[in-house]
């Protein structure tokens, strides 16, 4: 799932583990709601998660595009090595990664 850390200037959720699908279109659905209603960028701390599936990857992909679209920014924090290794398998290092 997905807890939100508000900070004075950032919004900083921490993703859960969940294999439940249920969960996971919760999250999309939390998102999509900071992503219309928040201008700031998107922070996702990962710190909890010791992989990523394909659908949370697939997800990730969907909010950092429409994050662009609107001149704002994803930014993952708090991965391991792990996370950091099925990413760049997938191509998507440059995309995710700083």
């Amino acid at each position: 799932m997905l807890n939100s850390i508000d900070s004075d200037s950032d919004n900083i959720f921490v993703m859960e583990r969940t294999n439940d699908v249920f969960q996971k279109s919760i999250l999309e659905k939390k998102v999509d709601e900071f992503i219309k209603s928040v201008k700031n960028e998107l922070i996702l701390d990962l710190q909890e998660l010791d992989t990523l599936d394909s659908v949370t990857l697939a997800a990730l992909i969907r909010f950092k595009r429409k994050l662009t679209e609107t001149d704002r920014t994803l930014k993952l924090i708090n991965y391991n090595e792990n996370i950091v290794r099925i990413i760049d398998m997938a191509g998507l290092g440059e995309f995710f990664l700083d």
